[in-house]
């Protein structure tokens, strides 16, 4: 019996971490764009957003700047495969001296 719920655990682990990344692909002038998928309709998208803003900040910091939103889109996952998505188009801009 505990072995049946083990295994309950780690495929439902397995099917929430299932998500993959377009990369960073330019779009538009001085602008980038990200999406992040679920691969199945387990995954929230919060999580995606979150992993997308994290692929863009690292992305930035490679050329000593930070993130700049210029557009968020996300979505949950819908009937008939319609799986859950966030799209982040940014820019990387120097950070500002707070002054």
């Amino acid at each position: 019996m505990k072995l049946k719920y083990l295994m309950l655990i780690i495929v439902s682990a397995v099917l929430i971490s299932c998500t993959s990344s377009s990369g960073v692909i330019p779009d538009g002038k001085d602008s980038y764009r990200i999406v992040h998928s679920g691969d199945t309709g387990f995954t929230n998208s919060n999580t995606l957003q979150k992993n997308a803003y994290k692929e863009a900040a690292e992305f930035c910091a490679g050329k000593g700047k930070v993130v700049e939103t210029v557009n968020m889109e996300a979505k949950q996952a819908r009937p008939l495969g319609g799986w859950p998505e966030a799209s982040l188009l940014f820019k990387c801009v120097t950070r500002s001296s707070g002054t």
